[in-house]
């Protein structure tokens, strides 16, 4: 543990990335608060669960490269300097994975009329606008505002 706080560089970076279900979870729970009806609802549960899971995916590919770079002695290496020492396939393919989760829950949110067309058209675009590298699934935030702020009325 004390190896992964003494991070620099593009370790740090990696290791940033990591918090992604942290961010995932909590939303997720926001939207099953304020919309109790998708907690019964499949389609919706399953797409949840996805993005979920993928988010899981995000911080483990992360997690497996600052442990690569860690090993080969490159734990504060600028990134602009770090060798191909650390394997990076799952850290930058699982993002665009919780991108497409994203859309598929957002959508299933739609299905079951949680969100209104303008809430998915701003979800949809947020998911699509922010890169999936600084947060994966992005418009799921605009969900969650759009649900608590409904919830509140």
């Amino acid at each position: 543990m004390s190896a992964r706080a003494d991070v620099g560089g593009h370790a740090a970076e990696h290791q940033m990335s990591a918090s992604a279900p942290f961010m995932a979870a909590a939303l997720v729970a926001i939207i099953s608060w304020a919309t109790p009806a998708a907690r019964r609802q499949g389609a919706v549960v399953a797409t949840a669960a996805l993005w979920l899971g993928t988010t899981v995916l995000v911080m483990i590919g992360n997690l497996r490269v600052v442990d690569d770079l860690i090993a080969t002695g490159n734990s504060r290496t600028p990134t602009s300097a770090v060798p191909d020492v650390a394997d990076h396939s799952l850290a930058n393919a699982a993002p665009w994975y919780a991108v497409v989760a994203a859309l598929l829950f957002i959508g299933a949110m739609r299905l079951h009329r949680h969100i209104g067309n303008k809430a998915t058209i701003g979800a949809v675009f947020a998911t699509l606008i922010v890169p999936p590298w600084f947060i994966p699934g992005a418009g799921i935030i605009v969900v969650a505002a759009v649900r608590a702020a409904r919830q509140e009325r």
